[in-house]
Formats: structure tokens, sequence, C-alpha cells
């Protein structure tokens, strides 16, 4: 019982964790920290009970192989003590993965499960949004600077200086600079990440939960969570919550029998954005296709040069952890230089092998999401097609939170709810 409960805080924790700051250059979030102490508890545990288990599934080995050629990438790159920073940080996160996959076999544990990764998604949201309003009372200047001094508090030092001064925290809105809804997460980017899995595994859960007061819950998580996801603006993250939405809709709609109604809803769901914020959500949108655009025209320029790291080490990569002194010999161990596509930073360091390991991943948890044929599946899907779409412009990977939570979430889908959900004429019934 300690060992799910530990790891119910450790999920609910994760939007709120804090850097212990060792050491100068040594930025220690909590996360990191209790994530090994409860993988430790549990294999304690098992031991003593001389029982382990994890579902016999593919996920878990596409995880224990996505590690093994991380590690063997330190061998077969450029430079293995650049890696060994990143190694130790995957070895810090991915435990949290095998712990999830056994607690969650349990019906009950899943359930609570599901429903600490929308009260994660809430506290987060909540956070953000009285972050992204305090602007409007205390003047932008004034708050950018409080979350400059915080940034070392949630960041570490190092990392919090590194964001502080290379922020992508404001954004333009009709001539009016205004902050993006981000919390105590570093960017907005890997903020949307975190609140789009906890948005769409809240929305799955609400369809299968039970009781009244479990539904208001879940519908106001759910809500505030799309919210703040619309207030962080990140580009990926709308596209990745778009892809997710229409996901979620064609499968519902398929079980629905009403593929004939999809059209309407695609209509209305793009009707809805337009009606929202026509001047705002739309041109953002839109600026993403937009190849001339600054940030447009140098992501491409980032996606060119790990194409040609690609090319150049297609089996073994540069080396985990040597994108950045590939580009530039000059840079620190804390460089901002990636190549903004999950899957070519995984490529250009490990190995197209590798970054096809984790696409792997992502699309078999997809699969397993919508085999399962309840919605708290298709919820887990939906966010997890998401993730997969936004990855394509951004990177999660050295997120703690974001990395944390993707891992928890595919552990959620690899079990079965025990709970087919059938549909007729829109509605749903367990």
């Amino acid at each position: 019982m300690i060992t799910e409960y530990f790891l119910l805080i450790m999920i609910l924790s994760l939007p709120l964790q804090f850097a212990l700051n060792i050491g100068d250059g040594f930025d220690l979030v909590t996360t990191r920290v209790l994530v090994p102490l409860l993988f430790l508890f549990w294999l304690a545990r098992g031991l003593a009970r001389k029982k382990i288990e994890i579902p016999d599934k593919v996920e878990p080995w596409l995880v224990a192989v996505f590690l093994f050629l991380s590690a063997l990438s330190l061998f077969l790159g450029r430079d293995a003590s650049a890696g060994f920073r990143k190694l130790v940080y995957f070895l810090s996160i991915f435990p949290i993965f095998f712990v999830a996959a056994d607690v969650f076999q349990g019906k009950r544990w899943k359930e609570y499960g599901a429903q600490a990764v929308a009260a994660g998604g809430l506290l987060a949201a909540v956070v953000a949004l009285f972050q992204f309003a305090l602007p409007f009372f205390l003047g932008i200047g004034k708050v950018v600077k409080i979350w400059e001094n915080m940034a070392p508090v949630f960041l570490g030092q190092s990392f919090g200086k590194l964001v502080a001064g290379n922020s992508s925290w404001l954004v333009n809105v009709r001539g009016e600079t205004i902050m993006r809804a981000f919390g105590f997460f570093p960017d907005p980017h890997n903020f949307a990440f975190f609140i789009n899995l906890s948005f769409f595994t809240a929305l799955g859960c609400f369809f299968v939960a039970k009781e009244k007061s479990q539904k208001i819950f879940l519908a106001i998580s759910a809500a505030l969570a799309l919210l703040a996801s619309i207030l962080s603006f990140s580009r990926g993250g709308y596209l990745g919550l778009i892809a997710g939405g229409f996901f979620f809709a064609a499968v519902y709609l398929k079980r629905a029998n009403l593929l004939g109604k999809a059209m309407l809803a695609v209509f209305i769901f793009i009707v809805g954005i337009t009606v929202f914020n026509s001047q705002t959500v739309v041109k953002r949108l839109a600026s993403s296709f937009n190849l001339r655009e600054g940030s447009n025209a140098e992501r491409i320029e980032n996606w060119n040069q790990a194409m040609d790291m690609v090319r150049d080490y297609p089996l073994s990569g540069v080396g985990l952890g040597n994108y950045a002194r590939t580009i530039d010999p000059e840079s620190g161990t804390r460089s901002s230089i990636y190549a903004h596509n999950l899957f070519l930073d995984i490529a250009a360091e490990t190995g197209i092998l590798n970054a096809i390991v984790f696409f792997g991943l992502l699309l078999f948890s997809v699969w397993r999401g919508v085999k399962s044929g309840n919605m708290l599946g298709l919820g887990i899907a939906a966010g997890l097609a998401g993730f997969l779409i936004h990855s394509v412009f951004d990177t999660a990977l050295y997120s703690p939170q974001a990395l944390a939570l993707l891992l928890v979430v595919i552990a959620l889908g690899l079990s079965p709810l025990n709970l087919k959900t059938k549909i007729e004429n829109g509605k749903t019934t367990a």
C-alpha cells in the first residue's frame, strides 16, 4: 500500500517540483530524487515478496531497449563523458514506468492513477492561470522579474539562470506583449506537453467515472487544463491538442456509428476556435505553417542540422549528450541547442534505431488505448497521439515533469480496465 500511495503522491507533486540546489552546476529537482526512492522501495518490496510483476507487453521491452541503446551510444559516439549526465538523468526518471506498470495492473489503483493524473493537471493549470493573470494586476515587468528570481527555486541555479536568460515566456497579442501560461515549468512548450496529457486523461476518466462528485471534479480539471493549454500560446501544443481532439472525436464517432456526422463535428470544432479568438489563437496557429516566420525558419535550420548528423552517424548517432557540442564545440553542458524535434533529437544523438524504438513506444501505446474499448483508454490514446504530433516540433524528453507523466500515462494504458464502454446514439454506458 505504501508504494501505491507513494506513486500517487509522486504524480500529484510533478507540477510543484522544486530544485534542491546541492552545488554549483548540480540542479537536482525533487522529481529526480523521488523517482529513484520510489523505484528502490518498490524493488525491495518485490524482492521481499519474491515477486516483481510487470505486464508482459511490448512497451516495457521498448523502454528497456531505448535505455540500452542510449547507454550504448556513449561508447559508440564522439565523447562518452559528455553524455554521462544525460544517462544518469534517464536512469532517474524512467524507473517510474516500471513501478506504475506494476501498480496499475489493479483496477482500483489504475482508476486512482488516472484521477491523480487529472488532479496533477488541475494543479498545473491553476498555478499557470494564476501566473498568467498576475501581470494584469502587478505589471508584466514586475511579474517577469519575480519569475526570474523564482526560476532557480523550481528549476535549479544553473538551469534557472539559463532559462531566465533565454526565456520564451512572452508573446505578442494584437500588438501587446503578454505573459504566457506555463506555471513552474521552464517554458510554455514543456508545460503544453504536460497539460495536454493531463487534459485527455481527465477527459477519458470523466466518461468512466460513476459518482457525480468525481464527474464534476474531472470536468473542472479538463476545462481548466484546456484553458491553460490555450493560454500557453504554444503552437506545437495547439497542434498536439487539435490532433488529439480529432483522434478522440474520430474514434468516438466510429464507435457510436456516427461517422456521417464527423464532418459536422470538425466544422463545429473549427468554428469554435475561430469564435474563441480569431485574432490570437487562429493567427498564432496559422503562423505555424509560415516557413518565413522567424522561429519557423530557425526550426527548419535546426532540423537540417540534425538530419546532417543522422546522415553522418546513422547507427550510433553522435552519442548521448553530444548534439550541442557537435553544432558548437564551445557550448557548455547546459546548452539550449537542440533539434526542436523529439525523433530527430534521439536519432542524431543515439541513432536511427533508437528513434524508431521511441516512436514505436508511442505508437503501440496509442494502439493499445484504442483497443481497450473504453473511454479512459481512448483518452490516454488521444493524449499520446497529441504528444506524438507535438513532438515533431518540440522535445519534452529532458523535462523531468513531462517525461515522468508520459511514462505514467503509457503505464496506465498497459493493463485493461475491465470496463467496456458502449456508445449508443452519442451516449456512453459501462
